[in-house]
């Protein structure tokens, strides 16, 4: 027996496997390169080093845990706005990829300093993307309500 209050399963709702899955995807992407860019030296040198690669590590995936938090949050209460969700996640992990490639081609010996900056850009996405889904989802929500009463 169903009731009209019960909320679809993730395993039905492919747009919410998405919006979680692909800041997953973001966050490998992001590890790989730091793993790649990571001398072992470095991590095995001295706590300092492997604490610092650590911390650095945390900061660089934070961005992702709140995409899917923020993706999380707008399936269970703001569902007008799935679809800026997902073209936010979508464009955060292409954004991520695209820096990602950015500092692997450059020739400049500066351009890993990059990625002390890419997650204050990423989480300002991961924020206007909330605020649009939110702001989405509730101007859906007061059509509907209009259009129930007329």
């Amino acid at each position: 027996m169903s009731t009209a209050l019960e909320r679809p399963s993730w395993r039905r709702d492919p747009a919410a496997l998405t919006v979680v899955g692909l800041p997953v995807v973001g966050a490998v992407v992001t590890l790989a390169l730091l793993v790649h860019l990571t001398s072992w030296e470095l991590v095995t040198e001295s706590v300092g080093g492997l604490v610092f690669v650590l911390v650095t590590t945390v900061w660089a995936l934070l961005p992702f845990a709140t995409a899917v938090v923020v993706g999380v949050s707008v399936h269970r209460y703001w569902r007008g706005g799935m679809a800026v969700a997902l073209a936010g996640t979508v464009l955060l992990v292409a954004m991520s990829v695209w820096m990602s490639w950015d500092v692997l081609t450059s020739e400049s010996s500066t351009a890993v300093l990059a990625l002390f900056f890419f997650p204050f850009m990423q989480a300002a996405w991961v924020g206007a993307t909330t605020a649009a889904a939110v702001g989405v989802a509730k101007l859906r929500g007061r059509r509907t309500a209009r259009a129930g009463t007329v």
